[in-house]
Order: structure tokens, then sequence, then C-alpha cells
């Protein structure tokens, strides 16, 4: 784990819906609020991301700088913009196979949200051949599942099944880390804001997503990124 010394995360999923775009832009706007110099790339032809920084933009509020590059021109711009900028948090489009590859070949961390469900399950193989490939080349590579979108019912026993099957990975790290799916998390990203500045405030949602950001960054997300105002 890098902690602090991560340069290029990215954010990665075989399967469309696993809310990888959400870690994506929360990740970004906590660094951006922290004061870091931050590069988000949108590589998801949806352009979620981007979406959601226009929007912010409207709101005044504190954003990171945004650029698009697609599929085999993704490392070549990230490398370029790692010159610019102190971090670079990449959301690689759902499925993108050509991205995902060329992306890992260079991150520093890679996070793969899976929403416990046999669907999401059944990619794990592949993006785990795909990590192993890409650490042939790239030795400083973690990659860490994180799961996303989980029922909030704890009597369900498909996020216990999902970290059963990551367990089974050689080169994804099962994370103990589970976000639920919460209305206050969705609603606050069409909004253009972050989870900490919804109002009403949904603590439960705001830890969830600022464990991510600590498990990546190795640091917590302080009182004053948490005590945003909604606007």
């Amino acid at each position: 784990m890098k902690g602090v010394f991560d340069v290029i995360v990215a954010v990665i999923s075989e399967k469309g819906g696993t809310g990888k775009t959400t870690i994506a832009i929360h990740l970004a706007g906590w660094r951006t609020a922290a004061g870091s110099d931050v590069m988000l790339v949108d590589s998801d032809r949806q352009g979620t991301a981007t979406y959601w920084v226009e929007v912010r933009n409207d709101l005044k509020l504190p954003t990171p700088s945004t650029v698009q590059s697609f599929q085999r021109s993704l490392r070549r711009s990230v490398l370029d913009l790692t010159r610019h900028y102190g971090e670079l948090i990449v959301d690689v489009g759902a499925g993108d196979g050509v991205g995902i590859e060329s992306i890992l070949r260079v991150a520093d961390l890679a996070i793969v949200p899976l929403q416990p469900n046999e669907l999401d399950i059944w990619t794990v193989g592949l993006l785990d051949e795909l990590a192993g490939d890409a650490r042939a080349v790239n030795e400083k590579l973690d990659v860490k599942a994180v799961l996303n979108r989980a029922p909030t019912h704890h009597a369900n026993t498909d996020a216990q099944a999902a970290q059963t099957a990551l367990e089974q990975c050689q080169y994804i790290e099962a994370t103990n880390l589970t976000i639920r799916e919460r209305s206050s998390i969705r609603r606050s990203v069409l909004a253009g804001k972050l989870v900490n500045e919804w109002q009403p405030r949904d603590p439960k949602g705001e830890q969830e997503l600022g464990a991510v950001y600590e498990l990546t960054y190795g640091v917590t997300v302080s009182g004053e990124m948490f005590g945003s105002v909604a606007v």
C-alpha cells in the first residue's frame, strides 16, 4: 500500500452499473478539497464524470480538472498528464478491455468495485488475469476490490458470497469494504455534489465512501471536507 504516494489511481470494471464513476468522482472531489493538484481522466464514453464536473462548475463548488481520453490513447495521455499534475484519477469505461489493459500497465493502484451478484462475480476472473499480465510489466501495481451497491438489508448473504469469490483471486486483493445502495449517494452525484454535500446528511454513506478514500490514500477524509455546505 503506497498511500499518499499513489500518483495514478484507476477505477475499473468489466461490467456496467458497478458504481465506479461514483467512486472516481468522490476520490477526485475529496483530493481537490484537500488541496491536491488532481486531474480526473474520464475514459468512459458515457461521460458521466465529465457531466458531474460541468454541473459542479455551474454550482461554483471546488472542482477537479478533467479531460477525456479513450482506449489506445489512454496510456500515452495519462503519462503526459503526470508531467503537469500531482495526482491522476482515471475512470475507465466498463468493459473497455483495451483501456483497462492500457491503464493497468501504468497505474499505481486500481480500485475494482463489484456489485455482490453472480454476474459481477463472473467478471472477476478476467480482471484478475489482466491484473496478472499488467503486473509482469508494472511491478508497483496494486489492485483492490470493494463491494458496491450492496443491499442495505444485512440479512442478505450476497456480499459474503462475493467476498468468498474474491479470495480466490491471485492478483486482486479482497478488502472488507462494502458500500451500500444509498439514495444519498446516487442523488448527490446527479446533482453535481459529493455525498457529504447532500442534504439531509447521510453519515453511513459518508463513512462508507470515506473508507474507500482512506484505502486509496492512507489518510482519512478531514472534518472540513465532510463539513461542506450544500448549495
